[in-house]
């Protein structure tokens, strides 16, 4: 990635270092998410409440600014005077929202459909690529609206080294806040909670569970493999899945049941309704009964609960957990709620206060080496997302309503929650949990290849 030279001028800027664990993973990827509304609003009121929002997090519309050769190698060039060039756009249509985007929607049964990815419509002024922004000047943040004449779109994109998914929900939370009651978020506190974790000279902290160095053989395989799936497998769909409230219950109540024909009825085992539904997506994915290739989950875990953390809180905050290797047949042999308990104990004991400390140390001190959580040669993979507690559908936008609409009491409903994530290498294996529908269902979005989809014994029942 290009470098560009670091202005020694204290006048108009001052420089913040991206934090440690923020600078240790995806520097080369950006988060693009987007709400769709069921009214027309007044971009004009979303401008001024960005604005007011960009003055008083002024991180938002600071340059990134990466130097390979300093240290810190990643940092925000943050303006003194704020800056709004380049951090919001809007667009107006007048025509149906219908006639430009086909975006998903609840039904009645499990269905799994073609996820649009209307960039052009999202943010079609915004950033490309981590590259578009250190070359070209642009703000950090980037907000757009775009309007219909039966809805909008407000999209925004965030580069990862910024914040993970939670940070960008405090983004979109505190602009819907000061939109509907006018008041301004808590100030960020812009210290870097990890940075105690970072190794001191020769450290050689134990590595966590399943994550594994290679050999230059095995590197060697993982790069022959990567070239095959590139060259032989890269017809990869974006599909959104959609559970409704009734197949959640009864996939619930079925792991339940499970659990307690295997431990007993007073089994006091407990699994989450994202547990009982990963384990739902992983057997539609992996479903040989013969098949002895090794399986690991990758799944990030918030750790915002620890008291360290002053909410709210922008920057990367989540561990990498690493499920116990499966064979993949054992995942169509075991029942639903023994492969949600699988998931479920793999949280609980990869979340202890000291397995994050030994993983939060390890991560640190092997920044810029290769660290891989399958096997090289044959493992199968996954990687898994959770959205859903950060309940980004249910937001209020009726505060970007114009005034005519507000007076007569008139609210604005967020009917679809959109993301996508850009990146050098296309996504592939990655399962994420969205959000909770308003109905009571969930949504799940997935990067699998095409034969996964289409497979009779998977998905291919619920193509649509």
């Amino acid at each position: 990635m290009a470098a560009r030279a670091m202005n020694s001028s204290t006048e108009e800027f001052y420089y913040l270092p991206a934090g440690v664990l923020d600078s240790s993973h995806a520097t080369d990827s950006i988060i693009a998410c987007g709400w769709v509304l069921d009214k027309a609003i007044d971009a004009e009121k979303v401008k001024l409440a960005w604005y007011k929002l960009v003055t008083h997090w002024p991180i938002l519309s600071s340059r990134l600014v990466y130097d390979p050769k300093s240290k810190p190698q990643w940092m925000y060039r943050i303006p003194r005077t704020p800056t709004f060039k380049g951090s919001f756009a809007s667009l107006s249509i007048s025509e149906s929202i219908h006639n430009h985007y086909n975006y998903a929607k609840p039904m009645d049964t499990i269905r799994c459909t073609i996820k649009e990815n209307p960039h052009h419509l999202f943010f079609p002024y915004g950033p490309k690529s981590v590259e578009d922004i250190l070359l070209n000047d642009r703000p950090l943040v980037h907000l757009h609206v775009t309007n219909f004449d039966d809805g909008a779109l407000i999209g925004l994109a965030v580069p990862h080294i910024l914040c993970d998914g939670h940070g960008v929900s405090a983004i979109i939370r505190a602009l819907t806040v000061i939109m509907s009651e006018g008041s301004l978020p808590s100030p960020l506190d812009l210290t870097d909670p990890f940075v105690s974790y970072s190794p001191t000279s020769g450290a050689h902290p134990p590595s966590p569970p399943f994550w594994r160095a290679l050999t230059p053989l095995q590197r060697m395989g993982l790069l022959l493999r990567g070239l095959w799936n590139r060259i032989f497998d890269n017809d990869v769909e974006n599909r959104d899945v959609y559970i409704p409230k009734s197949e959640i219950l009864r996939l619930k109540s079925q792991a339940v049941d499970d659990i307690r024909k295997e431990h007993g009825d007073d089994s006091k085992l407990f699994v989450s309704s994202s547990d009982v539904v990963l384990a739902f997506m992983l057997k539609r994915i992996h479903t040989s009964k013969w098949s002895i290739r090794p399986l690991n989950v990758f799944y990030t875990a918030n750790l915002r609960s620890s008291p360290n953390f002053s909410i709210p809180f922008l920057r990367n905050a989540v561990a990498m957990i690493i499920t116990p290797t499966l064979p993949v047949s054992m995942v169509s042999r075991m029942s639903l709620g023994s492969l949600g308990l699988h998931i479920r104990r793999t949280i609980q004991t990869q979340m202890t206060p000291s397995a994050v400390d030994v993983w939060l140390r390890w991560r640190l001190a092997t920044v810029d080496k290769l660290r891989i959580f399958f096997s090289p040669w044959f493992g199968k993979w996954n990687v898994v997302t959770n959205w859903r507690e950060m309940k980004l559908i249910g937001l209020d936008f009726s505060g970007a309503l114009p005034d005519a609409s507000r007076s007569a009491g008139e609210t604005v409903k967020c009917v679809y929650v959109w993301g996508d994530g850009l990146q050098p290498l296309a996504l592939r294996n990655w399962i994420g949990l969205w959000q909770d529908d308003p109905s009571g269902g969930m949504w799940v979005s997935a990067f699998l290849p095409k034969r996964i989809w289409r497979n009779p014994q998977g998905f291919g029942r619920y193509l649509s």
